[in-house]
């Protein structure tokens, strides 16, 4: 099965730094927390047992950290289907954690482009920076990615 785009391709040279290219919300529930640690392994009490959680001092358990951090997948976004015929590679992913999330949270998901910088032959280093923000607006974790795509369709086109 083939995915058509739903709108036009994009190159790295069509992104503008500071631009604010995707949001969603997403909220965390108990499901979401199980169906991540049955995944991962990772099936360690803070994020599962509400006794363990409140009896080091936090009010709930909290989400793990890469849970978050897959939150911010560009290819849970709309851009995703735009960079289709553009992106190359994906390059690495910096997470800085600020406050927890806990189970049952909603968090907002804000991706913007944070840089274009152009490389050789068509290609250039894309990075976006993405908030994952609590209800009220607080920062829970400040996360980058960073992508090699083409810079120009068009360029490809006519080589």
């Amino acid at each position: 099965m083939t995915r058509q785009p739903s709108q036009s391709q994009l190159g790295g040279a069509d992104l503008v730094p500071g631009e604010e290219v995707a949001r969603r919300d997403v909220r965390l529930d108990e499901q979401a927390f199980a169906a991540f640690a049955a995944l991962t392994g990772d099936n360690h009490p803070i994020h599962y047992d509400e006794g363990y959680a409140q009896a080091i001092g936090l009010k709930a358990p909290i989400a793990h950290g890469l849970l978050i951090t897959a939150m911010t997948a560009l290819g849970a976004t709309p851009l995703s289907d735009r960079l289709r015929d553009s992106m190359i590679a994906m390059l690495g992913i910096e997470t800085k954690f600020q406050s927890p999330v806990f189970v049952g949270d909603t968090v907002t998901v804000v991706l913007r482009v944070a840089s274009v910088a152009e490389k050789s032959d068509n290609r250039c280093i894309a990075a976006f920076d993405i908030d994952v923000l609590s209800a009220a607006g607080d920062v829970h974790a400040r996360v980058t990615h960073r992508y090699m795509l083409r810079t120009s369709l068009e360029r490809d086109a006519t080589s």
